[in-house]
């Protein structure tokens, strides 16, 4: 066999071992580049693991004779407590996997070099091996977990037939062969240093760096189809807008893409609002009713504060004019509102307990086309003094427009390619009924 069929030859069977069958007819352009990134992340990432490993073995003393049986126990201890720190985790963050894959999986690369740092300073605190090592492992798991359970909703975003399982497959033959280099790397690498922690160190650093770069490079080319606050936000950029004449508009052409979304999301830090500029006011979404006097900050606990609070509350919850389609979402306004540093007040947004995925797609859409509205209307400036009439001005506005506009919106959304057969603005239990409302606002 030519050396030139050889390599054909090794490179189908890489091919075939390595990637998905039929990847250019399966799978999306991006999975490539995904692919490739994750792996130098997942090569870095053993390779750290490695000199961490070898340090932590230092600072039990390994090296200067047999393993005593406290060091076994200690390793053991601290394993446990890791596994038990996963599974509180997993409890804390539920449908969060699902909602923001893209930011937990960046933040799982920080946890997990977080981790092997801390491993990496057991052998200058060897009387505190236990403590450290704890934590640290509490830090792997949880890393190891939320890597894990996102793997499924990103791995989904690339497929474009029904070939999830082998995706899946071919993603975990990437990530042992990564596992094997890496581990061959970190060991080349301990072997041709000094064993000093120090020189570990030295060593780690740049090679975790690298590490957290990969993954983040990796992620810039996962697409995620379904809806939180700011993908949505994103997706509506530019869609509403006032035109020449002054009036507000509704550009279906404009709507943006999922795949136009992931390059522009912010995926290395969590967004549950939509933040204020300028006469625009900020979008809280599903805010505790009684914890919206924390949000005034100078009025807190005064009577002027629970005054509006209460006027709020019983303007947003008040029953739909007939006539109107009925909704199952709650939009108030509260001008003396100064959280995330608005300065002319927040709008508010709340999702029925009946409410279904469209109806919270339509609240959403709602609450930014108020808030679009606000930005062309100097009398209702929150701080400023806010005109009553001109508030209801605008919401009577807002309320025809999404009147008149909702059906193309929805169809339009889905001509996108956007998912919404699942949301995710805010949990279900967050979700409110409009008597314990009425109740709670009885004793504001």
């Amino acid at each position: 066999m030519t050396i030139s069929a050889c390599t054909r030859h090794l490179a189908v069977t890489g091919t075939r071992a390595f990637l998905p069958a039929d990847y250019k007819n399966t799978v999306t352009p991006e999975y490539l580049s995904y692919a490739k990134w994750q792996f130098v992340h997942n090569v870095l990432g053993s390779a750290s693991g490695v000199l961490a490993t070898q340090a932590m073995l230092y600072a039990m003393g390994l090296g200067s004779g047999a393993l005593p049986l406290s060091a076994a126990i200690n390793w053991v201890i601290k394993d446990g407590f890791g596994q038990l720190g996963g599974v509180v985790y997993a409890t804390m963050v539920g449908q969060k996997f699902d909602s923001d894959p893209k930011h937990l999986r960046f933040w799982s690369g920080v946890w997990l070099q977080t981790a092997t740092w801390l491993e990496m300073l057991t052998p200058l605190f060897p009387h505190m091996f236990l403590v450290i090592g704890s934590v640290a492992n509490i830090g792997k798991n949880i890393s190891w977990l939320a890597m894990s359970a996102t793997k499924a909703s990103i791995n989904k975003t690339f497929c474009l037939k029904e070939n999830l399982g082998d995706l899946t497959a071919k993603h975990g033959s990437q990530s042992t062969a990564a596992g094997l280099i890496g581990t061959a790397f970190g060991v080349l690498i301990g072997a041709t240093m000094d064993i000093s922690v120090y020189t570990l160190i030295l060593g780690f650093v740049p090679i975790s760096i690298a590490s957290l770069w990969g993954n983040y490079k990796s992620l810039l080319y996962a697409i995620t189809p379904t809806l939180n606050v700011e993908r949505a936000q994103l997706m509506l950029k530019d869609a509403i807008v006032h035109n020449t004449d002054g009036n507000l508009v509704f550009n279906a052409a404009l709507l943006k893409t999922p795949r136009q979304v992931s390059t522009m999301e912010r995926f290395m830090r969590k967004s549950s609002h939509v933040e204020p500029c300028g006469l625009r006011p900020g979008i809280v979404v599903s805010r505790q009713i009684d914890r919206l006097d924390h949000d005034l900050r100078w009025h807190r606990n005064s009577k002027d504060a629970q005054e509006c609070i209460s006027h709020m509350i019983s303007n947003a919850f008040k029953p739909a004019a007939s006539g109107l389609r009925k909704k199952y979402y709650y939009i108030g306004y509260l001008p003396q509102s100064t959280a995330n540093a608005a300065s002319n007040g927040n709008l508010y947004l709340w999702f029925d307990r009946r409410a279904g995925n469209m109806d919270t797609l339509l609240g959403f859409y709602h609450a930014i086309v108020l808030q679009e509205l606000f930005s062309t209307c100097a009398a209702c400036s929150g701080l400023q003094g806010a005109d009553p009439a001109a508030n209801y001005d605008l919401e009577s506005k807002a309320q025809q427009f999404v009147e008149c506009t909702a059906d193309m919106f929805c169809d339009s959304v889905v001509q996108q390619g956007w998912d919404v057969t699942t949301m995710h603005f805010s949990k279900k239990s967050q979700h409110v009924e409009v008597e314990t409302i009425s109740a709670t606002a009885a004793q504001q």
